[in-house]
Order: C-alpha cells, then structure tokens, then sequence
C-alpha cells in the first residue's frame, strides 16, 4: 500500500487533489484508517488515477472524467465532450492569437511601424435587415467571446431543431443567435439567445420561445468564414471598420449561420450583423 503523500508524488497531483477526489467519489482510498483517517491507496489506483489526469488534461470536467472512467457513457457520448473541449481549446486558442496580432500592432505603432488596420481585411456593408419569425432558446454563458459562449450554444441549436421538427415543422432556417450583456449575478455574464428562422403563421412551440426578430433600419454586416474560433477577430473587424465610415453601434449584435450545422466548420458561413447609425 503507498500513503497518500507517495501516491500523489507517483501520480504527480497534488494531496489536496486527492483528498477531493475522494471526497466526489471519483478515487477513493483502498483503505482509511479508522482510528487516524490516514488514506492509502494500492499501486495498482495508478492506472486510474493516470486516466484522470489525462482527461482532465484534455479539457474535460472532473463530472465527465467521472462518468468515462466509470463507463456511465458509451464511446459516442466520449467523442462529443472531446469534441466539445478541442472546440473550446480553439476558441481560446484564437482569441490568444487575435489578442497576440493587436499587441504587436501596438508595439508596431508605438516604434512608428506601419500597421494596416485590421478593418482593411475585411468587405462590409451598411443595410436594413428584415424582420422575421423565431424559435429560440436563451441561456447564460459566464461571458462574452467564443471561449465562453461556444460550450453554451453548441448544443443549443440541435436541440431548437429537434423541438421545431417535433411541432410538425420541416422547412426552417437559418439559424440565428444574438448576445446581450446578462444584469444578473456580479454583471460578468452574457445571455445567449440562439435558435432557427420559421415561417411567418408559427404561433407556438413547446419548449421554444417564439416571436418575431424585429428588424434593423442600418446594420454593419460582413460574413466570416470558417471556424467559429475566429469569428471574435472578424466581429473586431467589423466594428473598427463601422468606426472608421462614420458610424457608432446601435444596439445587440446578431449572428445568422447559413451552413447546416452537420458540415465542417472550415466550410461554415456567418453573416455578422451589428445595427449602427450615423455619428
């Protein structure tokens, strides 16, 4: 039997760690002492304990890294929380990369380096939008970014999809989200609203909220492609580039997703729309 202190040392994780391992009953002790509360642990725990860390240190939470090392999911299940965290990894991954790109322009201008603004990358244009009919869901997300709204809204769309295909709806689409600052709690939140175009006659679905997405007089738009880890660097973008024509912004973004969402991402196209008036 190895004390805790060698197994964590073997395991390279901390005691603490450990001890709440146990105490969410995701590695528990071979043995405790009934009289000490000393914890051993058998060196064959290793292997489970090995499974964990890497898991963990795939980006799954300690509640998923529970139930595959249990086998309370089967290999489907296992495949999408991976796909849910490489999806999160990237998310991060572009904004360090944007955050990156604007610090070295920053360092450029400062040496008197020429920096083209990161509008020029772009095509945008100002339009009206028309108004239209939805069903959608809204949730919180701790934040505004894809890192932080990326794991809210992935399973939001199937699950509105289902929901219109289960009210007898077939022809709808596309799909939309809109994000607003969320007021509750200590403020650092965001309210993500996402869900599908439907006919006009829709009155009602279970489970959705249904109305009419009003319709902007001037909006900003633009249309990034690809994954969703870069959209944070378009919708940057596009704002400098409403700035730089005269114009400050006027109310909640939106976002309309014209690929089905079954395609690779490195073939999506999103229309970004942000309403501006003149200055």
């Amino acid at each position: 039997m190895l004390s805790i202190g060698e197994f964590a040392s073997i395991g390279r994780v901390s005691v603490r760690m450990l001890r709440h391992y146990d105490r969410i009953g995701l590695l528990r002790p071979a043995r405790v002492d009934a009289l000490t509360g000393y914890r051993a642990y058998a060196a064959t725990q290793l292997t489970l304990l090995s499974r964990i860390v890497e898991l963990k240190g795939l980006g799954l939470t300690l509640e998923q890294v529970s139930h595959v090392v249990w086998g309370d999911v089967d290999d489907g299940q296992v495949e999408r929380m991976l796909e849910s965290a490489r999806t999160e990894l990237q998310s991060t991954i572009a904004d360090a990369e944007a955050r990156l790109r604007r610090l070295d322009a920053s360092l450029k201008r400062i040496r008197g380096e020429t920096v083209m603004p990161s509008s020029q990358t772009i095509t945008a244009e100002v339009r009206s939008i028309e108004a239209q009919r939805v069903a959608t869901l809204t949730r919180k997300a701790p934040g505004f970014g894809p890192a932080n709204v990326s794991p809210v809204i992935g399973p939001m769309f199937p699950e509105s999809a289902d929901l219109i295909q289960a009210a007898g709806i077939q022809k709808f689409g596309p799909a939309v989200a809109l994000y607003e600052a969320d007021e509750s709690g200590d403020g650092t939140g965001a309210l993500v609203t996402a869900g599908f175009v439907v006919p006009d006659n829709t009155a009602s679905i279970d489970g959705l909220d249904v109305g009419t997405l009003p319709g902007i007089a001037q909006a900003a738009v633009t249309v990034h492609r690809g994954e969703v880890a870069g959209i944070g660097e378009s919708w940057n973008a596009l704002i400098e580039w409403a700035r730089e024509h005269g114009y400050e912004l006027d109310g909640i973004c939106r976002e309309v997703y014209w690929t089905p969402g079954d395609r690779p991402q490195s073939e999506w196209v999103t229309d970004l729309i942000q309403p501006v008036r003149l200055l």
